[in-house]
């Protein structure tokens, strides 16, 4: 079976822009009201709803795991490893910095006032490891992505990824069932993503299945479609304790079928009736988008919310955070990812299938 690249990508970068959207009114919708990051200013009308938005999360990782299966195929493991660097690191630097003077202008009431030593630390994406906290929330995926990568990375240097994915994926299941069950490493959850592997696993079986049908893939597809069903209610403690609310349980067995359900759907379906161009513009803005809203959404609300309506500022902050996204997208990571690609392949021309331009 043949997977048709361009199709799958009109389809899933519209899924992923709405995806980021829905992690945003989650937290101005639901999130903002409740732990005073925006001041006191929240939407409560919108709450009963937007506190089920955080299915966007479920639905990006999906998707990761996907558009990541279809990245590693025919490529080296350093081909693969600086793809990823060089579309995760220029535009994370730029909206960290953002963030941080945006946060330096208007601080976030709960947080402490941002560091120069906290923002340097970004340079390694996640700062933790430098022994500082993230700039913004949102950053916690940022880093799970950057676990998964390093796990594909592995895949390919090793040669087990063309042959040997089904077992490497089902032995990833079965660990991440018992840590969660029986184990509950903290270190196992982190550096396997055992709370979330069900979705990266379903988008990669995916793939790997749309490309090559079998009954053990199909098999290791329906597995990881019945961990990432299971997700919700794994983190609904965590629901509870941090926002002392709890979700009915109808809703929470929906929301990891119907988060799998979108993106097959997409993955499956004819293209949507829009241009290839605006489609990968319009999912261009959800990395940019997504890293930028959350703390400067706060810190918007918080300085402007006492003398300015609420919807005012939101009918605002989200057109402004959509152009500073579509400016970061169409002119500054483009040029610099190809920068980094093409310097890459000059450092090591002989791990790379890319052939270096000769000046």
């Amino acid at each position: 079976m043949t997977v048709e690249k361009p199709s799958r990508l009109l389809n899933l970068d519209i899924l992923r822009l709405v995806s980021a959207a829905l992690v945003m009114f989650f937290h101005y919708g639901f999130r903002m009201r409740i732990s005073g990051e925006g001041g006191g200013t929240g939407f409560p009308e919108l709450a009963p709803l937007a506190m089920w938005f955080d299915a966007g999360l479920l639905i990006f990782f999906a998707i990761s795991g996907y558009v990541i299966s279809m990245s590693a195929e025919g490529r080296t493991a350093y081909d693969f490893a600086a793809g990823r660097f060089a579309r995760l690191w220029p535009t994370f630097i730029v909206c960290a910095t953002i963030t941080f003077m945006v946060l330096t202008l208007w601080p976030v009431p709960t947080l402490d006032a941002p560091t120069l030593k906290q923002w340097a630390s970004h340079v390694v994406i996640v700062s933790r490891l430098l022994g500082q906290p993230f700039l913004d929330g949102a950053y916690w995926t940022i880093a799970y992505e950057i676990t998964f990568y390093g796990w594909v990375f592995l895949m390919i240097a090793s040669g087990l990824l063309e042959r040997h994915w089904r077992v490497i994926i089902a032995l990833w299941l079965v660990i991440s069932v018992l840590n969660e069950t029986v184990l509950h490493s903290g270190a196992v959850e982190k550096l396997l993503i055992t709370e979330y592997s069900g979705y990266f696993a379903f988008g990669f079986t995916l793939f790997q299945v749309r490309k090559q049908g079998s009954a053990i893939g199909f098999a290791v597809l329906a597995a990881a479609a019945l961990w990432a069903a299971a997700t919700p209610f794994l983190t609904a403690s965590s629901f509870v304790e941090t926002y002392a609310l709890s979700r009915s349980v109808l809703g929470l067995a929906l929301m990891g079928p119907l988060s799998l359900g979108f993106v097959t759907i997409a993955v499956l379906s004819p293209s949507l009736p829009i241009s290839r161009g605006w489609a990968i513009a319009l999912g261009g803005l959800t990395y940019p988008l997504y890293l930028l809203h959350q703390n400067i959404g706060y810190a918007s609300f918080a300085r402007f919310g006492a003398t300015v309506d609420r919807w005012i500022i939101l009918s605002i902050l989200v057109p402004a955070l959509l152009l500073v996204s579509l400016i970061i997208a169409k002119a500054i990571e483009p040029p610099a990812r190809r920068g980094i690609v093409r310097f890459a392949t000059r450092l090591a021309p002989g791990l790379s299938k890319r052939q270096p331009r000769t000046a």
